[in-house]
């Protein structure tokens, strides 16, 4: 994907949980708030035996904790389990602390929201301490064979060998990570960190419309204006946006150029005139190829190291930190195939037994040309597609469940969020001291509720009663022996209702007292809370 999923877009083929948002321009990983963990994974397996994934992300911190230690990481996973598949968020909701590190231990997710005993590689993302000074950035590559249960994170990082941990500064605005497997199962994984700003400014670079050929030479000043170097024309201007991408503006048009590497950058779409090809700035004026300095390998595996014929499912998780917080976006992730015997992920996704009857069904369409195997053919296509569409009835039904889910969560929320409203409308910060006149209003408000739920009681009441008397006035000497029978049962029904009210009216009564003592029992802890911590800081 590229800047964000969508609906429209790809988004039903990933897992979205915790804290990890689509946003408009990007999917936001890990916010910028502590205490708050990331979880984003595919749920369509990687089928080929040679690819290449590349991720690119940008992150920040709020600066503070680094003397401390910061906490806080995330990691990009090559696993060989189906993570999507085995995640119970439900679970984690249930949990009654609502603590997800809680919650995602009792799923056995305590490797940084993985398994410790996962199948695959990660590449982590982390802040380690360099002896007794502040924390550096730095980048482990771990190798899970599925044997290292009860694994925490500093206890993997602390393993990791020394080879596979390098000092990246990785929290830049444009960081780039690439996992390349070959079909002999050899994996490399490496990092790619790349100031845009600094390297675009002052330099000359090629416009090639095509691609290939530079077509003039520009250099990109510091003020943010592009100026042609043959001719001195001003041609636009420049910026740079998160995700490795330059903005070119020129000609009342804006081009987003992604960088990948230091020498090139491509345009990621075609122009109105060309709209097949795509424009690039060639470092220098001309395509010297990839520079060998770009990328910092973290992990190398010889031959055998990837299993081959495994499915493998690409992901993030995150925690930002219990103090401080660090936040991450992904603003871009390709995968490549390069195995032209295979396909890099199937079609279709329901079950392998499914998709074998398709083709099965395919393979064979030559050889219904009779009226019997036309009815054959007819009979297996009609049991195909009911199959079908019992599973796609099965999966709205689990997303209506999902929804429903949603919704009673939402409802929680925002009853919660109300009531954090009102507690926080009755406290006065300037004086720390509660506005009383603020919690009486709000008792007046419960009392007034109450008060037009027994006038309402009171006046259905009185129109039953009156009514009763008036069918009596007039009617009563008429009446058959059935409508008496009639008669003397509404009257019975009448008093029931009356008792009911009543009692609703009791009821009523002391739920209002009951309100009324919570209500002054929390302002009473909340008041002496305050002078606690009012003491404790005079202290």
């Amino acid at each position: 994907f590229d800047r964000t999923l969508s609906y429209e877009d790809n988004l039903g083929e990933w897992l979205l949980s915790a804290a990890t948002m689509a946003l408009r321009d990007r999917v936001q990983l890990m916010p910028a708030v502590p205490d708050r963990h990331g979880i984003l994974w595919t749920k369509q397996p990687i089928e080929t035996r040679e690819f290449e994934v590349v991720v690119s992300f940008s992150a920040t911190d709020n600066g503070e904790g680094k003397a401390a230690g910061q906490d806080g990481a995330f990691a990009f996973w090559l696993s060989l389990d189906n993570y999507a598949e085995n995640f119970n968020e439900k679970a984690i909701h249930a949990n009654p602390s609502k603590d997800w590190n809680e919650g995602l231990d009792k799923q056995g997710l305590s490797l940084l929201g993985n398994k410790p005993e996962f199948k695959g590689l990660g590449l982590v993302f982390s802040n380690a301490r360099l002896g007794t000074v502040e924390t550096v950035e730095t980048v482990t590559a771990i190798w899970g064979d599925g044997t290292n249960k009860g694994r925490k994170l500093d206890q993997a990082l602390a393993s990791a060998r020394p080879e596979h941990k390098k000092q990246v500064k990785w929290m830049t605005q444009g960081t780039q990570a690439k996992v390349a497997v070959k079909k002999d199962g050899s994996v490399v994984a490496s990092v790619m960190t790349l100031d845009v700003t600094k390297h675009l400014a002052g330099n000359l670079w090629g416009y090639a419309e095509d691609g290939v050929q530079t077509d003039y030479v520009m250099s990109f000043l510091i003020d943010g204006k592009i100026k042609r170097e043959d001719t001195g024309k001003e041609l636009g201007t420049w910026d740079v946006r998160p995700g490795n991408k330059v903005a070119l503006n020129m000609d009342g048009t804006t081009q987003l150029m992604h960088f990948a590497g230091s020498h090139m950058a491509t345009a990621e779409h075609g122009t109105a005139e060309r709209p097949d090809s795509r424009a690039a700035l060639l470092y220098g004026g001309s395509n010297q190829g990839a520079a060998s300095t770009d990328w910092q390998v973290i992990f190398e595996g010889p031959p055998g190291t990837f299993p081959s014929g495994q499915k493998a499912f690409l992901g993030f998780t995150g925690y930002t930190g219990s103090k401080s917080y660090i936040e991450v976006d992904v603003h871009r992730l390709d995968t490549v195939n390069f195995d032209l015997s295979r396909f890099g992920e199937e079609a279709f996704a329901e079950n392998d037994q499914a998709r074998n009857a398709w083709w099965k069904m395919l393979e064979e369409e030559k050889r219904f040309v009779s009226q019997a195997s036309q009815g054959e053919a007819v009979s297996r296509l009609s049991k195909l597609l009911v199959n079908h569409a019992s599973k796609c009835e099965a999966g709205d039904a689990k997303m209506k469940e999902d929804l429903a889910d949603m919704e009673t969560r939402l409802d929680t929320l925002s009853s919660d969020m109300a009531t954090y409203l009102a507690a926080t409308r009755a406290f006065s910060f300037d004086s720390s001291s509660f506005d009383f006149d603020s919690v009486k209003g709000h008792i007046h408000g419960i009392k007034s509720i109450l008060t037009k739920s027994k006038d309402a009681h009171n006046s259905k009441m009185a129109e039953a009663q009156e009514y009763a008397k008036r069918l009596k006035a007039t009617g009563g000497n008429s009446l058959t022996s059935r409508s008496k029978v009639k008669l003397e049962g509404a009257k019975e029904q009448s008093k029931s209702l009356e008792q009911h009210a009543a009692a609703g009216s009791l009821q009523t009564n002391v739920l209002f007292v009951v309100m009324v003592l919570s209500v002054g029992g929390l302002v009473l802890l909340f008041f002496s809370r305050m002078n606690y911590y009012e003491k404790k800081h005079y202290i």
